[in-house]
């Protein structure tokens, strides 16, 4: 036992301000700062500052940088102990999780190669693994979603005290740099979804084998793996519901505050002189100064009084209407089939299409030819015969004879 666990809760207990002061601080601090901390958050009726300041040392809460060195930094394990209780999340990167990937691509490659071997303690490390970094990736996912979360919440109450530009740039940064990236990995088609399904399909294989007998563990490896998978997909999909009409709204707003930028930086620089038909948005308008003349007037009345009305139309609802052509083109070609059946032998198809259909046009009997040579009730073939021209209503076609038959 590296820590006696209930003598580090219990200064945890006892020191929970200065905890979280060493975790807002980030990266290194020095022996000074960490004591002026201690004396800051400690009460009148607490232990010596200089008590603390070894106990931090004992409990490996505070961590050198190097031996003998000033500087100091809070253990991660600390760090993330309470940034879990004050839930303060830290982002994952994409590389993060791409480590992830090839994580349990390696494991994948051991658990085959334990399953091929039949070696069980090989197989049990590698199913050991998967399940750590199945937890590690939900967990990591959890994290960069409520940082994602506290970053939207963050812009929402700073609206005055933060320039457009710089939560311009700070809701492009996240999307940039965490959403797009990780969506492109938990897409459906994305390297996360084959990996897990390949990781899977091992997991199936393993079960199967017989040589892993801890079937509860395998199942929950399985579970582990629908449920990361799913919830990536939908985690990512919300981060981007949320930063894209602020994304959207930032965006315009920050060419209006550049467009406004480089205009008044032309008034400063040229002078009043043509600024305005440059920059400025003209606005026009019609005045009427004067009331109609009586031209105006009798012309009006006399285009009213002299327009003839014309009937309106009459629409034939009880006439038959004719088949559109594309729907008899289309009836035609599905009993062009039932109509060679009873023709066959043809010697020459084309040609029979064509006879059979005087008023086709080019595109009709090249579509029944080809409806024909294809169908797979008939068998056709070339029998080396002259080529011969077919007339038909908007060309002509010049074929060698091609054989109809049945098979």
């Amino acid at each position: 036992m590296r820590i006696p666990p209930q003598s580090f809760f219990r200064f945890c207990e006892g020191h929970v301000p200065l905890l979280r002061r060493l975790a807002s601080a980030g990266g290194e601090v020095s022996e000074a700062d960490v004591r002026r901390m201690i004396r800051d958050t400690q009460g009148e009726d607490a232990e010596l500052p200089e008590t603390t300041w070894r106990r931090l040392g004992e409990l490996h809460i505070l961590v050198p940088t190097e031996p003998g060195s000033d500087l100091h930094f809070l253990a991660e394990p600390v760090r993330r102990l309470v940034d879990y209780l004050f839930d303060a999340a830290q982002a994952a990167t994409p590389e993060i999780v791409r480590g992830y990937i090839q994580s349990m691509e390696a494991s994948g490659r051991q658990l085959a190669r334990a399953i091929e071997q039949d070696e069980l303690t090989l197989l049990r490390l590698a199913i050991d693994d998967i399940q750590k970094v199945l937890i590690r990736v939900q967990a990591d996912l959890d994290e960069t979603h409520r940082c994602i979360l506290n970053e939207v919440s963050r812009y929402k109450t700073e609206r005055r005290t933060v320039s457009v530009r710089d939560k311009f740039r700070r809701i492009v940064h996240w999307m940039e740099r965490y959403v797009e990236p990780m969506t492109d990995i938990v897409r459906p088609d994305g390297p996360l979804r084959s990996v897990f399904d390949e990781t899977g399909r091992l997991l199936i294989r393993a079960r199967d084998h017989g040589l892993y007998t801890d079937l509860p563990t395998l199942e929950r490896s399985l579970r582990l793996l629908r449920i990361v998978q799913r919830h990536a997909l939908r985690v990512f999909q919300q981060c981007r519901r949320e930063l894209q009409p602020l994304y959207e709204s930032l965006r315009r707003s920050s060419f209006l505050a550049e467009g406004a930028a480089k205009a008044l930086e032309a008034l400063q620089r040229d002078g009043a002189g043509g600024w305005a038909e440059a920059h400025a948005v003209r606005a026009f308008q019609q005045r009427w100064q004067h009331v109609p003349s009586d031209a105006a007037i009798t012309r009006a009345l006399r285009n009213v009084a002299e327009t003839t009305v014309e009937p309106p139309p009459v629409l034939g609802l009880g006439e038959p209407e004719a088949p559109p052509a594309d729907y008899q083109r289309r009836v035609w070609l599905e009993a062009l089939p039932g109509e060679a059946g009873a023709s066959v032998p043809i010697d020459d198809l084309l040609g029979w299409i064509v006879r059979r259909n005087p008023g086709c046009t080019t595109a009709d009997a090249l579509a029944g030819f080809t409806r024909l040579v294809f169908d797979t009730s008939f068998v056709a073939g070339f029998d080396g015969g002259e080529p011969r021209v077919h007339e038909t209503a908007d060309g002509s076609l010049e074929s060698c004879p091609v054989q109809l038959s049945l098979p």
